[in-house]
């Protein structure tokens, strides 16, 4: 049984134009959705569409764009209105990391990145619903107990263990994984399945950027993490949503973090969670107490080049 019908039902994608939200437009396709990928730069979305059409099971398969910023509650709604359909399955997949210090950055700065990364699942999902509910109950008023729907999220394992460097994207990422636990709970009676994705590192147009302005205490902490091919993400994602699964990790660093900050979110492999959860409760605070090492060591060495650099400038101004 699966839990996550895809043949001919109808999928929209918000950030589907490149990273994962391209690969999982790929995987549905290949399994018989339609798909509307939606993003802000056109040029992305013709260039994904004509590569979408390479996975197309047949002619009668719809595959589209949408051009809309994901992040205005205006153009979300346009977006639905502009489907010949009320969707089955709505993706928020919009977003991006722009890694550096929080004090370091400006104040507007802080708040396009909350607008890239919350407001556009915010507001897209929002919408979403807006459509998805009132069919739902059209459906059974008329003709019994509807199909399930779905709406997914993309959060990041950065809601599971946020630390320095994604101080703007990290909160984010936690907002999401609470909003999607509330829209879950709303979406109940209407069979409207809500889940939320947790991936790590991926190799992506995205991971390439965020590599450009990570500090080096956050390449520290994160460790040697391979960043995966979305591809197989992709695969992993709808393997896990057919079997019903609402928290869906996609590597094992994540599901082992997720011990961290279980709360009233669904269970994956849950007893085992509970377990690793139990041995987090001890291990965190020592793995924590290195960790506050690390950015000692990382900041003292940075006042230090900064001492140096500062006086071999004021000496080079002197001998002039």
């Amino acid at each position: 049984m699966s839990y996550f019908e895809t043949k001919g039902k109808l999928a929209v994608i918000s950030g589907g134009s490149q990273g994962l939200g391209a690969a999982l437009a790929k995987q549905l396709i290949l399994k018989g959705s339609n798909v509307v990928i939606v993003s802000r730069t056109e040029s992305k979305l013709q260039k994904t569409v004509t590569s979408l059409e390479l996975s197309r099971l047949n002619d009668d398969q719809l595959i589209k764009y949408i051009v809309a910023d994901v992040s205005d509650p205006t153009e979300c709604s346009r977006v639905f209105q502009e489907l010949d359909d009320v969707p089955d399955i709505v993706i928020c997949c919009a977003g991006g990391a722009v890694p550096g210090l929080l004090v370091d950055m400006e104040a507007d700065t802080l708040k396009k990145h909350m607008a890239i990364c919350y407001d556009t699942a915010l507001f897209f999902s929002h919408a979403a619903m807006k459509v998805m509910i009132p069919k739902q109950k059209e459906i059974e008023a008329h003709h019994g107990r509807p199909s399930k729907r779905h709406l997914i999220y993309c959060s990041s394992v950065l809601a599971l263990f946020p630390f320095i460097g994604y101080g703007s994207y990290g909160p984010a990422k936690a907002a999401i994984r609470a909003l999607a636990d509330i829209a879950r709970q709303e979406c109940i009676p209407y069979n409207i399945s809500v889940a939320n994705i947790l991936p790590g590192n991926m190799a992506t147009e995205g991971f390439v950027e965020e590599e450009k302005t990570k500090p080096e205490i956050t390449r520290k902490i994160e460790g040697p993490s391979d960043a995966r091919d979305p591809d197989i993400v992709a695969k992993e994602v709808i393997r896990d949503l057919e079997r019903g699964q609402e928290m869906i990790y996609t590597d094992l660093i994540g599901w082992i973090l997720s011990g961290l900050m279980m709360g009233a979110s669904p269970r994956n492999w849950g007893i085992f969670q509970s377990i690793i959860a139990a041995v987090l409760v001890f291990f965190a605070p020592v793995w924590m107490f290195f960790v506050r090492k690390d950015i000692k060591d990382y900041f003292q060495k940075k006042t230090e080049e900064e001492h140096i650099s500062k006086t071999k400038t004021e000496q080079t101004s002197n001998s002039k």
